[in-house]
């Protein structure tokens, strides 16, 4: 039975503005521990993604973050998928696309977020369950 993104996914979504200095994102991505956030307009439409390595090829330029906007270092190229689609679709676009997380978009916005973790505990849990239910096949006969 193949699970669905919407009942794994992470639905509360920490994201930036794009018109945020590069140090208020940063600082917004350290106090909620991610290294991955979507960037968002003054509408809420998903305009692109903003990374911990991109913070760090704007801090190894020595160039002022506080005067750098998240837009003009943001990757625009969103990779997304709907909540209705599989874990293992999922699991395909990031291996595709080289990436740890993909985006849940609804009609321009972001509804969730999910991870390689996130697909590995389901996929762990899964087994688990598995080898019980193997277990005690084995037991009863």
């Amino acid at each position: 039975m193949p699970i669905f993104i919407k009942d794994i996914m992470t639905s509360e979504v920490t994201t930036v503005l794009s018109e945020s200095t590069v140090e208020q994102s940063e600082t917004t991505m350290l106090k909620t521990n991610r290294r991955c956030v979507p960037v968002i307009d003054n509408l809420g439409i998903c305009v692109g993604v903003l990374s911990h390595g991109d913070i760090l090829r704007v801090r190894n330029t020595k160039k002022d973050v506080a005067s750098i906007f998240v837009r003009d270092i943001m990757s625009p190229h969103i990779v997304s998928i709907s909540p209705h689609c599989s874990a293992d679709d999922a699991m395909e676009l990031m291996i595709d696309n080289s990436i740890h997380h993909v985006l849940v978009i609804m009609s321009s916005r972001v509804v969730g977020m999910i991870s390689v973790l996130d697909i590995i505990k389901v996929d762990r849990a899964q087994t688990i369950n598995r080898f019980d239910d193997s277990e005690s096949y084995v037991t009863a006969n």
